[in-house]
């Protein structure tokens, strides 16, 4: 992969992912329990954990679905909830890294589903972190 190819998470780079793959939206839930479409989206998700969690913190996961606003993957190991995690989403059109917030993450029958809310960050954001 080209290092041109991989690029800062934005709404733009998920509109261009989404866009890419031609494929229908999953309904929403019923009123209350989601508010943006998602779509089936197999890929790869790398998350680097904060400091101070038990255990590895570098792991792999298998994206499941894709929002504008987040994603959901399936991970062999828990993910602590309410954490702001890095991550890299791997494509075959591009890779995108940034952060999101762990919503949820809920024990499956092989492994843990976990739900991300993705934060976008402008550069005055980052300079301020820095």
């Amino acid at each position: 992969m080209d290092a041109e190819k991989i690029v800062k998470l934005t709404p733009e780079t998920i509109r261009r992912l989404v866009d890419g793959q031609r494929i229908s939206a999953v309904p929403k839930l019923p009123a209350g329990n989601r508010h943006h479409e998602r779509w089936p989206f197999p890929g790869t998700v790398e998350v680097w954990l904060p400091e101070g969690c038990y255990g590895e913190r570098h792991l792999l996961a298998t994206l499941h679905n894709l929002s504008h606003n987040g994603l959901g993957m399936r991970s062999r190991r828990p993910v602590p909830v309410d954490k702001k995690i890095s991550l890299a989403i791997h494509q075959p059109e591009l890779s995108c890294y940034g952060h999101a917030l762990v919503r949820h993450c809920t024990q499956a029958h092989v492994g843990y589903l976990v739900g991300l809310e993705f934060i976008f960050h402008n550069d005055e954001d980052e300079a301020e972190e820095g």
